[in-house]
């Protein structure tokens, strides 16, 4: 079963932020994060909810174990 664990939003400089997402796959016991960016804090969110939504295993850059 796939799991939303939570988004986190970080400014890079002035108008560039970055935001990822969490997810894990209870069955393998893998946590996921999945990449967004944005000008804004929203449209950072919007895009990594957006990579999430269409293909989030094309768009996973990070994996590991979920405890």
């Amino acid at each position: 079963m796939i799991h939303f664990l939570n988004i986190v939003v970080q400014r890079k400089s002035m108008d560039d932020w970055r935001a990822f997402l969490s997810w894990a796959d209870s069955s393998t016991m893998t946590r996921y994060e999945i990449r967004g960016y944005g000008a804004t804090p929203a449209e950072a969110a919007g895009d990594a909810w957006k990579r999430y939504n269409d293909d989030r295993e094309l768009y996973t850059v990070d994996e590991g174990k979920w405890e």
